[in-house]
């Protein structure tokens, strides 16, 4: 098996580091790029597992002969395959850590309330109108859990819809939400290379799943898919597998699926409603799903629910049970 190299030049002063990961998807890929006067930015990193760290720090070696040139590390958002190894990045480097703003605020509100976190995924799945032991053995998978990365405190957020990035020349931010509510993508305009986090798969939608700080996450998602597409990238790099052939292309094809999934989603509708938990059934008719794998299931649905509510093609009520139920528009 031919090993990859700890850094390709993807781009004109810009390395593609791509670390391990246990599972699906087996990579993901990190960014490090030479920056106009001097020094180096870090998007990304990886897993917190000693492999990963070893893979990053082979290609941080191979392109910038070492850390200590590298002064600004962007995390693109606040998944622990993108953000699990900013703790060590800064220990390391010393460089300044930025992200998007809401998902900064929702790792902190994390790290400093766990109970309210049990609290949100209580009322999530009852929303959902999820068994009782739903909840039972959610909380019994994470109890004892080891924590997936050291907890990292950000030195500033980047806010709005698009600006500058402090401390990286030639390089600017997008507001990216939909896979989270924080989600950012960087862009290069001298060359109009985006580096695009989760944003834009090659191969799969991003996640779209409810989120305690946004309402419409859907909704979010086609209107950063308009953001990207307006930049017109020449390079699209992804966070995971290879960059696409045409990235302009793909960013379409994924507005084109998210609006087939939320239409999917609302044929399995009934006039009478239905809880997000027997639309999850009824989508994926007979199969045993791991508590992790219906979750996900839960929340990509429910924001497809909520979508069509706020678009008008679904009616919403709140049943005596407390459980959300949506109905086909008449």
């Amino acid at each position: 098996m031919t090993l990859p190299a700890p850094a390709d030049e993807v781009a004109p002063r810009l390395w593609r580091i791509t670390t391990p990961m246990p599972a699906r998807p087996p990579e993901v890929h990190a960014y490090l790029a030479a920056l106009d006067g001097g020094g180096w930015m870090l998007v990304d990193g990886g897993l917190n597992t000693g492999a990963a760290w070893s893979a990053l720090e082979a290609g941080v070696r191979a392109a910038a002969g070492g850390w200590k040139d590298v002064r600004v590390h962007v995390v693109t958002h606040m998944h622990m395959d993108h953000v699990g190894l900013a703790a060590r990045v800064r220990e390391r480097s010393g460089a300044a850590v930025w992200m998007g703003r809401l998902d900064a605020e929702r790792m902190a509100h994390a790290a400093a309330h766990p109970d309210d976190e049990a609290d949100y995924r209580a009322g999530l799945l009852g929303r959902c109108g999820a068994p009782a032991e739903m909840l039972r053995t959610v909380e019994e998978a994470r109890r004892g859990a080891e924590p997936l990365a050291p907890p990292v405190t950000v030195d500033g957020t980047l806010d709005g819809d698009a600006g500058d990035i402090p401390g990286a020349p030639g390089w600017r931010f997008a507001w990216t939400p939909g896979h989270t509510a924080g989600h950012v993508s960087l862009f290069r305009p001298g060359d109009r290379v985006l580096i695009a986090g989760d944003a834009v798969l090659p191969r799969i939608t991003p996640t779209l799943g409810v989120n305690r700080q946004r309402t419409d996450p859907v909704g979010d998602y086609a209107l950063a898919l308009d953001r990207l597409e307006a930049l017109s990238p020449a390079l699209v790099l992804p966070g995971h597998g290879r960059p696409p052939e045409d990235g302009v292309a793909r960013i379409r094809e994924l507005r084109t699926a998210a609006d087939g999934e939320t239409d999917t989603i609302e044929a399995l509708l009934h006039t009478d409603g239905r809880t997000c938990w027997q639309v999850v059934d009824a989508r994926y008719p007979g199969r045993e799903m791991p508590v992790g794998t219906r979750m996900l299931a839960l929340r990509e649905t429910l924001a497809h629910l909520d979508r069509l509510a706020t678009a008008r093609r679904a009616t919403v009520r709140t049943d005596d049970e407390g459980a959300a139920r949506f109905a086909r528009a008449s």
